[in-house]
């Protein structure tokens, strides 16, 4: 998250600080506030302009258009010509200050305040909230001390991989001569009604895994198909609870008519020679090897992440300092975003936790993503193009890619700054790395 000084651009100002809970950002030591103003001569040029600019595509009646005189426009647009301008000015001038004081912000400037003074111009109080100002501990100084259970590898089984690796191939075959069991997957037809209304939702057509305990929109669907057959019939009625996940059935009873349309079976496959080909393995020795490299490395990879977790918590308990609400309210709004689904609350102070809850954990990242901004900033840590030849031909090997190619898809702007954003953060991670002292207790 990198943060800079604003441009003068002619940026909208808000009114005020959207979403924020009452004083949380008015009252902040973060918020700088300032006056800004326009003259009335000005203001009256900056008018007479914008009606002149209007009057070349104006349409109006009794006129060409692009014809219609400027002084007609300024007396039957008056009030919206001002206002236009004033909103303009107020960003323009909000910013060219910001610019002037070299604040670094952290969200968009407000009007508090707005005194338009008619021929005199306007005069505007305006806040912005800004980044904290901070100093950084001495790295070398600090000691991170971690569970050596924590960071112990657990013992490669062989047989347990190649398992996991026939699972995740199984495929699906028809079920002949036998009723549905637990892990089949049935393809079903299904038609809901709703019993009060009579309303009938579109027949739909979908396919369902068999698996006890897997969440169903139609509670109880797994239970009722077990012991059925392909091409028979089933009635299920359901009262479905308030927070349904399909809001339409939510609280309502709703009878559910299915059709076994037919079953199959997962099954793995054999471990031979076609399967093995498949992989691009040659022998089940190599697939072995294969596995254990991956598994290692992913033991390896567990381990960095639970030293740098706590290498990040060393620095969240150094370092203290008020943390910006509007980016605490941008990283919960890229939070929910993300988010599959949000989740169904029972009351007001269900929501209220869950809303405390996460802009406690936006709160932690936004200032641990400030300190290792400033760390980058303080060491000059950047990513250099030897190293972003480096990731290519890493890139290539790994995915069994030409370089070219690599480079081709890297060309798009949006994913090669995602690279070097990710380069960057491995540069940071790998200094911090060297510089404080972790130990295993």
């Amino acid at each position: 998250m990198n943060h800079e000084h604003a441009d003068t651009e002619n940026k909208p100002v808000s009114p005020g600080p959207a979403a924020a809970a009452p004083g949380a950002v008015e009252d902040s030591p973060l918020v700088r506030r300032f006056q800004i103003e326009m003259p009335g001569a000005e203001m009256a040029g900056e008018i007479d302009r914008l009606a002149e600019e209007t009057s070349r595509t104006m349409k109006m009646p009794g006129f060409r258009q692009g014809k219609v005189p400027v002084d007609v426009v300024k007396k039957v647009h008056q009030q919206a010509l001002r206002e236009e301008v004033v909103q303009k000015a107020v960003g323009r001038l909000a910013f060219a200050r910001i610019e002037r004081d070299r604040l670094a912000i952290a969200g968009e400037p407000w009007v508090e305040k707005l005194d338009d003074r008619g021929a005199d111009g306007f005069l505007a109080d305006v806040a912005v909230e800004v980044l904290p100002d901070f100093e950084l501990p001495d790295l070398e100084k600090l000691r991170v001390e971690l569970p050596a259970a924590s960071l112990k590898a657990e013992p490669f089984d062989e047989a347990a991989q190649l398992e996991r690796v026939l699972e995740a191939h199984k495929r699906s075959q028809p079920v002949s001569g036998r009723a549905a069991v637990a892990g089949d997957l049935a393809q079903l037809q299904v038609q809901s009604r709703d019993v009060a209304s009579k309303r009938k939702w579109p027949r739909q057509e979908t396919y369902f895994l068999l698996e006890a305990g897997k969440p169903s929109e139609i509670p109880g669907l797994v239970e009722a198909l077990l012991g059925k057959s392909a091409g028979e019939s089933l009635a299920l009625t359901v009262r479905h609870p308030a927070d349904a996940a399909k809001k339409a059935w939510a609280g309502k009873e709703i009878e559910h008519q299915v059709e076994i349309k037919a079953l199959f079976e997962l099954k793995k496959p054999e471990l031979n020679e076609e399967f093995l080909k498949s992989l691009g393995m040659k022998s089940a020795e190599e697939l072995a090897g294969r596995l254990r490299q991956d598994f290692e490395h992913h033991q390896e990879h567990r381990r960095e992440e639970a030293v740098l977790e706590g290498i990040y918590d060393k620095l969240l308990e150094a370092v203290s300092f008020p943390v910006p609400r509007s980016l605490q309210e941008q990283e919960v709004a890229r939070r929910l975003s993300q988010a599959r689904q949000v989740p169904a609350f029972q009351d007001d102070g269900e929501k209220a936790r869950f809303k405390e809850l996460l802009f406690a954990q936006a709160e932690k990242a936004v200032r641990l993503s400030l300190i290792l901004d400033k760390v980058r900033e303080r060491f000059s840590l950047a990513v250099a193009p030897a190293d972003l030849e480096k990731e290519y031909a890493h890139l290539a090997q790994h995915h069994q890619v030409s370089e070219r190619e690599i480079r081709q898809y890297y060309g798009d702007e949006k994913r090669a700054a995602e690279l070097k954003e990710h380069l960057l953060q491995a540069r940071v991670n790998g200094f911090l790395r060297e510089k404080i002292k972790v130990s295993e207790v």
